[in-house]
């Protein structure tokens, strides 16, 4: 039987290009020729006698075979990175680094991450952190399909292919207009209003709608729909209608708008637990163990 060989360095190209999405990016990251990134491609497909990529215009994107060698090859690869540091300190003190991309839904991205992310890269300048918007739906999807390393969503994972683990709270807040006449707001009449709602696959509409439904309401039809909740604030605040958004984008974000009132309605229960997603596969990264060990930490002294 022939013997394939191909080198780590080889694997670490190919990882580096696929996370990239460019050749050009890859060699700027690993601060080689582009020549050298081609070339090593090239032999890492001929070693395995698989193509590892496809032109798509001016980019390329990982065929079939790509990401297949991606998912056998993440942990071993993760490990022998970290076989230095397994020799040197541990713990909070220990400096990390390396690259680590984040998938986060919006209201996480805009209200929750950003203080915390802030602290950590001053005590870890050595990591290179990228923060990825979208719905929950969105970033679930991202995360399964190798473009990053963790999610945070608002809503209950949907997908068996991740695993999900709770990692915080937030509750929800129903808001109206600053002159709306909030006494003619009931649990059982939330459909003679008009509403302003993220878009479907937001994580914060689906746990408004699910805690109604567990109350026994349906969800009022919206009106208006906007992909992002501090828009959804300054709408309500200029008259569109009532909504339910996270309590901190309602707070942060009325601060620099038109005030807008808090309703809140007896029987309904809109506190969240917040969700983090990773593949499910074994053996996990070292470096990205550590990495949520220290963010957990600097979330909560952002709080």
């Amino acid at each position: 039987m022939a013997i394939t060989r191909f080198t780590l360095r080889q694997l670490e190209i190919f990882a580096t290009v696929v996370r990239t999405g460019q050749v050009k990016r890859a060699a700027q990251a690993l601060h080689l020729s582009q020549g050298a990134v081609s070339q090593a491609i090239r032999e890492l497909a001929d070693a395995l006698d698989v193509a590892l990529f496809e032109r798509q215009g001016r980019t390329i994107v990982p065929t079939a075979a790509a990401r297949q060698l991606l998912q056998l090859t993440a942990a071993p690869m993760a490990t022998l990175d970290d076989v230095a540091g397994q020799f040197g300190p541990a713990g909070p003190s220990q400096q990390l680094a390396g690259d680590i991309r984040l998938a986060a839904s919006s209201t996480i991205t805009r209200y929750i991450l950003p203080a915390a992310l802030a602290a950590l890269r001053r005590s870890h300048p050595a990591l290179s952190i990228t923060v990825i918007s979208g719905n929950s739906a969105n970033v679930e999807e991202r995360v399964a399909a190798l473009d990053a390393d963790i999610g945070f969503i608002e809503g209950p994972s949907q997908r068996d292919d991740l695993d999900a683990a709770a990692w915080g709270t937030d509750t929800l807040q129903i808001i109206a207009p600053h002159d709306y006449a909030t006494d003619t707001v009931s649990i059982d009449a939330l459909d003679m209003h008009p509403w302003v709602a993220r878009e479907r696959g937001s994580g914060t509409r689906a746990v408004f709608e699910q805690n109604l439904a567990l109350a026994g309401y349906a969800a009022p039809r919206a009106s208006l729909v906007i992909d992002d909740s501090g828009a959804i604030v300054r709408a309500v605040a200029a008259g569109a209608g009532l909504a339910c958004v996270s309590r901190r984008a309602a707070t942060r974000a009325s601060s620099t708008s038109p005030a807008v009132q808090f309703i809140e309605l007896t029987g309904l229960s809109l506190a969240r637990p917040l969700w983090r997603v990773q593949r499910a596969a074994p053996g996990r990264a070292p470096l990205l163990d550590r990495f949520l060990g220290v963010l957990d930490i600097a979330l909560a002294d952002a709080r």
